[in-house]
């Protein structure tokens, strides 16, 4: 570990000197996802590159479609905790269209929501490089709105923040870097509350390498957690009813399930190139049998897992 820089640093206004993702950060080439072609009009906004990540934003839903980040394990810097929570929209300059303010759900809706206002890019995953402006510019670059999303209080302090902890630890990955891309699940039914669409859940798909036979090997994980009944506990509890869906029977408020690559291609219509390989994706390496998915606990297809903890990473 590198010395300690200061706890935090305010945002950097000048962003062309932000890289964003970099596919090529494994030694094996990651593309970023792909839109399928029946979503490809909603991403009007360009990519918008950040310090070490990168996100396209869903205008109409005023969320990121999905998020892209390198973490590189080797040169993690402890910055200890952020304060005070600022949070600032991207406006940047020179963009076509523009990213307005407009196109971002600020703390207007979050202060007394009953939501937190989850990352999608976790803090610390950005927060590492070979300086400690580096490192700073990753970490405040995650407090863009662009990265925020309405998670319930679970969700945001328990599973989210511990999925990539977890494989860091135990998949053996090449040098202690990971990729990691997440996003909302978006549906036409979500709850509208507040004017906000709220996702019901949220997906997570991570790769990395290893060294198989004296080559490195891509791997990769899809994970998925649910808030859907914990969200339908909120807004009954806040006198509202659901409007135009019905939450699935889960077992707990917050429910993770790993699943395929190739499924969570299927469910975000976003495409994974060469992650959703069976040769490739951890999970679908283990299965033993195909079962045609219907619901999300559906034995093989859906594994219901009871802490991150659970996720096989090999």
């Amino acid at each position: 570990m590198t010395t300690t820089p200061q706890s935090w640093r305010p945002l950097d206004p000048d962003y062309g000197n932000r890289p964003g993702y970099d596919a090529g950060f494994l030694d094996v080439t990651v593309p970023l996802p792909t839109l399928a072609s029946s979503m490809r009009g909603l991403a009007s906004v360009p990519l918008l590159p950040y310090q070490h990540f990168s996100i396209l934003m869903n205008p109409s839903r005023r969320l990121a479609f999905w998020t892209a980040v390198n973490i590189d394990g080797r040169q993690e810097r402890h910055l200890g905790q952020r304060q005070p929570d600022e949070w600032w929209f991207d406006e940047r300059q020179g963009l076509t269209p523009p990213i307005t303010a407009e196109l971002q759900i600020g703390n207007t809706f979050y202060k007394g929501s009953g939501f937190q206002r989850g990352h999608l890019v976790r803090r610390l995953d950005p927060a590492w490089g070979e300086t400690d402006a580096q490192s700073g510019r990753g970490e405040a670059d995650t407090f863009h709105w662009t990265n925020c999303s309405p998670q319930m209080p679970e969700l945001n302090t328990g599973w989210w923040l511990q999925v990539e902890d977890h494989v860091l630890q135990t998949a053996n990955a090449h040098d202690h870097k990971v990729s990691v891309f997440s996003g909302c699940l978006f549906t036409d039914e979500d709850p509208l509350y507040r004017g906000v669409q709220i996702p019901l859940a949220f997906w997570k798909v991570i790769a990395w390498t290893v060294v198989d036979a004296g080559t490195q090997a891509l791997r990769s994980l899809a994970f998925l957690v649910k808030q859907d009944e914990a969200v339908a506990a909120l807004i009954k509890k806040r006198g509202m009813k659901p409007q135009a869906t019905t939450f699935d029977d889960v077992p707990e408020p917050i429910q993770g399930y790993q699943t395929t690559v190739a499924e969570l291609s299927r469910l975000t219509h976003c495409g994974f190139g060469d992650l959703a390989r069976a040769d490739v994706d951890v999970y679908a390496r283990r299965r033993t049998t195909r079962l045609a998915p219907q619901v999300f606990n559906t034995i093989d297809t859906y594994r219901p897992l009871g802490r991150p903890a659970d996720l096989f990473t090999q």
